[in-house]
């Protein structure tokens, strides 16, 4: 569950009392997720308001604004968006150059090392981070190795017991 996931994260840093907004997309999850929230606020009262927390993304509206107004004036057929928005589909396609959506970034970046030197490592070193999130996420058998991994390192530190291990999550395109 989404906002049980949210509410001890908020636990766990000590926020709980000091949440005011959440920035989200349009997903119908996140009214849901809003709506628990507001509860569980209330269960220890604490003043929040799914209505007036909700704070939409505006990357995300921009884009599916200039989707449609790409479609409504005809530059691209309604249907190719469709096809473009499969993004988990996506995390199965090998992870070679060519079929990375940021190659032309990193080529970009390439030709801007000169004036910008430190940009190209964190541009690569972004790259291969993606690469590995979509590498784990593609295979249950991969989730499982990274889990075990990530607990077993927890178990190693010091202050272990205050620790959550937490699994890779995916960046979303917008």
């Amino acid at each position: 569950n989404l906002a049980e996931a949210v509410w001890n994260t908020l636990e766990l840093y000590g926020l709980k009392d000091r949440i005011m907004g959440v920035v989200c997309d349009n997903a119908t999850n996140n009214d849901t997720l809003l709506e628990s929230l507001e509860n569980r606020c209330a269960a220890e009262g604490i003043k929040f308001s799914h209505k007036k927390a909700r704070i939409r993304c505006l990357p995300h509206i921009v884009h599916l604004s200039a989707m449609q107004l790409l479609e409504g004036i005809g530059a691209i057929k309604p249907d190719s968006r469709r096809g473009e928005s499969a993004y988990q589909d996506s995390v199965t396609a090998p992870i070679d150059r060519e079929y990375d959506d940021n190659a032309a970034l990193l080529d970009e970046a390439e030709e801007d090392s000169e004036q910008f030197p430190a940009l190209q490592g964190v541009l690569f070193a972004v790259d291969k981070l993606r690469k590995i999130v979509h590498s784990v996420q593609s295979s249950p058998q991969r989730h499982k190795a990274w889990l075990a991994e990530v607990t077993m390192s927890l178990k190693k530190t010091e202050n272990a017991l205050n620790q959550v291990a937490l699994m890779l999550i995916l960046d979303v395109k917008t």
